[in-house]
């Protein structure tokens, strides 16, 4: 998206990037990529926001759902998670930013530009021009770039292609997708079943109620499809120092 718009001479005025603290180490490990070529096309720099809890004993969802023996909120067919983890953190910060600030006191509303692509239309919101303070644009889907487009993109521009961003433990993740993270990061694998586990033994985990979340999976646990696939050939017990990312 953002190259998108450098080639049709639209300088953004804020980049935020929303962080969980789970992010896949692919994630973190091109921010310096993108720094760089935000510099090199004089953008400014993307800020980095997270959801802080006022007083509870962790700072990534991971720790969340660790502490509450619970799973991400999409595993119950929700969206709280990103609603807490992403959207917030970013509305939090653009109330405090000072442009913001004197737009909205003008009677005017912020462009908040999102990059879902043009696959992601069931992801559309605020259309209804009802938010007061906000007017969304969607440029992916105007421009009609669906993924394998945004790619081509990327790679045209000379950028390496990034990693699909997601957290290691996101329900949403396919069976493809687990024996993939199993063979490149056993270690967050090995995490992600942990959670799993600490939520299949714990408080809110109902098997005997009809349609219950089993696991990660939702309807399956990551756990047992990986025992029955070969993924987890023994008990996991991944490497502790991992833990930063808690």
């Amino acid at each position: 998206m953002l190259i998108g718009l450098q080639r049709r001479g639209v300088r953004p005025d804020l980049i935020l990037f929303a962080d969980t603290g789970g992010e896949k180490p692919e994630t973190y490990l091109y921010a310096p990529i993108i720094r760089q070529w935000l510099r090199d096309v004089d953008f400014p720099q993307f800020e980095v926001v997270r959801y802080t809890p006022p007083i509870a004993p962790y700072d990534s969802l991971y720790g969340n759902c660790w502490q509450n023996e619970t799973l991400p909120s999409l595993a119950f067919g929700r969206k709280s998670c990103s609603i807490k983890w992403k959207r917030e953190p970013q509305d939090h910060r653009v109330r405090r930013w000072l442009p913001a600030i004197e737009t909205w006191e003008a009677g005017l509303k912020v462009q908040k530009v999102i990059g879902f692509d043009a696959r992601e239309e069931r992801r559309r919101y605020g259309d209804r021009g009802d938010d007061p303070q906000y007017e969304y644009q969607y440029p992916l889907m105007d421009w009609g770039w669906d993924r394998q487009k945004c790619q081509r993109v990327i790679a045209d521009e000379g950028l390496p292609v990034p990693a699909k961003s997601a957290c290691f433990f996101c329900p949403a993740m396919k069976k493809p997708e687990l024996a993939e993270l199993a063979q490149s990061d056993p270690d967050l694998y090995g995490y992600a079943v942990s959670l799993e586990d600490r939520y299949r033994t714990g408080k809110h985990f109902r098997p005997s109620e009809r349609r219950s979340t089993e696991g990660l999976g939702r309807r399956f646990a990551w756990r047992e499809h990986g025992e029955a696939t070969g993924l987890i050939p023994s008990p996991t017990t991944p490497d502790q120092t991992r833990l930063f990312l808690c």
